[in-house]
């Protein structure tokens, strides 16, 4: 049995029934996504700290819109020549469709890649130090001797497991441990749990809620976690996630971070700024910053005599948002770079050209940092929204380009025998796909340009 409607229009309407469909389907979709830009406006008015301006690559987002406007134009000729029975074409126009959409979402990987490998690190007086971690970021324990864990009774949503959340840290050969009451073994899943179930047994007879259970290291072991593998710790222990607090002696918990911004937008005197501590960038780079934003204000004041410097996004972004291009201060009258883009900078290279890195790189101690994060959801609304629309419209351009991909490979019994009944089926596909095209239109400036 036929379905109605599918080839010819319906007498009521004028349209065919899957043309009827998009077009609801689609006004759902303007519904959500003019939500999300809404929200997005109203928290960029409201927002209680210095909005992001110009921290996208936009090279790489006007390369993709101008993909996405090739790929729009290559499916509406795909269906013309359906409609002319110009197979060949057809293919061939459908084909570029797909390899467009394939083109957007790898530029756009290589955005989300260069994001999480990025950092922003928040000290104490407000400063924000973008820039890489060459080394990671670990939390180093040395000369620990003891294990103490916490086994509940009944079932928790937290329970003890060594294996899973302490051993996988500890630096060298696995350890061996004894028992409390001596006994030497070699920790696994299989001792663990014969340890925990007697630990449970006599914690049961004498009515106690949880069991503890102590474990010696046979020699003292080392451990080194980044700051998400574990729950907390102090100078002399360590607690990892499942609740295993292990004592020892803190080794290091400093941040080595290879330095590409300076964002002062933060502090009250910008000259100040606790990134130019002797221990950290010091007075050569508090100069070339100090150079750079009187360059900018003094410029501003110039070219915009009646508009108000405190008001301007831009100019706080360019004057106090420094930009460090090279591992040595630049000399003087030098330091007034026109590059934006918190992201712009790729991490620095070890043993290439004279073995010199592309940044300087610091030692920050644990008391001077507040808040650490990649750019990522995790650091401000902004990258929370970014990756909302951005991750939400790369959903939209995978289920198109998957839809557009299907008509072309496996509907060919369709393409031989009622090409106009495929050719409607290429329209739908086409309108949602122009759809996601006009998203990309206005998530491009949006997020890119202002």
């Amino acid at each position: 049995m036929d379905i109605p409607y599918t080839v010819h229009a319906r007498p009521d309407t004028g349209l065919y029934n899957a043309k009827i469909g998009i077009w609801l389907f689609l006004a759902s979709e303007v519904m959500l996504f003019g939500g999300l830009f809404s929200a997005y406006i109203f928290l960029r008015v409201g927002a209680d700290y210095p909005w992001p301006v110009h921290d996208l690559d936009v090279t790489l987002g006007f390369v993709n819109t101008v993909v996405l406007i090739a790929s729009s134009v290559t499916v509406v000729m795909a269906w013309a020549c359906l409609k002319m029975r110009k197979f060949g074409w057809y293919r061939i126009n459908m084909a570029i469709t797909v390899l467009c959409a394939a083109v957007f979402m790898i530029n756009k990987t290589l955005e989300y890649k260069a994001k999480f490998a990025h950092y922003a690190v928040k000290l104490t007086d407000g400063t924000l130090l973008t820039g890489h971690l060459p080394h990671g970021y670990q939390i180093k324990f040395d000369g620990v001797t003891e294990l103490s864990l916490s086994v509940p009774v009944k079932k928790s949503a937290v329970s003890a497991d060594p294996v899973g959340y302490v051993l996988p840290f500890i630096e060298g050969d696995a350890p061996k441990f004894k028992t409390e009451d001596g006994q030497e073994i070699t920790l696994d899943q299989a001792t663990f749990a014969s340890l925990a179930a007697s630990a449970v047994e006599k914690a049961k007879a004498a009515n106690k809620g949880s069991a503890s259970i102590k474990l010696v290291a046979a020699t003292p072991v080392k451990f080194a976690a980044k700051p998400s593998e574990i729950f907390g710790y102090t100078d002399t222990t360590i607690t990892f996630r499942d609740g295993t607090t292990a004592t020892g002696k803190l080794v290091d918990d400093k941040m080595t971070l290879e330095v590409d911004g300076v964002d002062a937008r933060g502090v009250a005197q910008s000259e100040k700024s606790l990134a130019f501590d002797h221990r950290y960038l010091g007075e050569a780079w508090q100069k070339a910053f100090v150079s750079n934003r009187d360059h900018h204000i003094s410029k501003f004041e110039k070219d915009y005599p009646t508009r108000d410097k405190s008001k301007s996004a831009t100019l706080q972004k360019e004057a106090l948002f420094f930009k460090l291009h090279s591992a040595t201060p630049p000399a003087e009258g030098e330091a007034h770079g026109e590059k934006h883009g918190a992201e712009a900078h790729a991490p620095a290279e070890h043993g290439g050209g004279h073995g010199e890195a592309h940044h300087p790189t610091v030692v920050l101690e644990k008391k001077d940092i507040t808040f650490f994060s990649n750019f990522t959801p995790k650091l401000n609304t902004y990258y929370a929204i970014y990756f909302t629309l951005t991750g939400l419209h790369g959903a939209h351009v995978v289920v198109g380009a998957l839809v557009l991909l299907y008509f072309l490979v496996f509907d060919d019994k369709r393409l031989k025998k009622d090409p106009e009944h495929l050719a409607n089926r290429v329209e739908v596909g086409g309108l949602f796909w122009h759809f996601v095209d006009l998203v990309w239109i206005f998530l491009f400036p949006l997020l890119y340009l202002l």
